[in-house]
């Protein structure tokens, strides 16, 4: 647990996020993530290119079965992509893949 909170900041776009201060920094300033978002958004970074399913975040980041029925999932990561994206609606970083889950591009 140590380590990882040392970790050095994560670039994602434009933004560089610090796991240890859960604070995503972007030009326009500073933004503190929900404990939950950081989660999301750490899991993502670690698989980043990779497909990462709604069952696997459910498991990993909420600690619920991974057959529960819930949106938390779908509104956190429109909570991210409002941080991360230029255009949150159209989202080039944090994909969807459909039916499956979601992909952190490379860049």
């Amino acid at each position: 647990r140590g380590a990882a909170e040392r970790a050095a900041p994560a670039c994602v776009g434009a933004a560089s996020v610090d796991f240890a201060s859960v604070e995503l920094r972007k030009s326009g300033g500073t933004a503190r993530l929900t404990l939950h978002e950081a989660m999301l958004l750490k899991l993502l970074v670690e698989r980043r290119g990779q497909v990462v399913t709604k069952a696997e975040i459910l498991e990993k980041v909420w600690n619920l079965d991974p057959d529960t029925e819930t949106r938390a999932v779908d509104n956190f990561v429109m909570r991210l992509r409002r941080h991360l994206e230029e255009d949150a609606r159209s989202p080039r970083l944090l994909q969807t893949v459909r039916g499956v889950g979601y992909r952190l591009v490379e860049e």
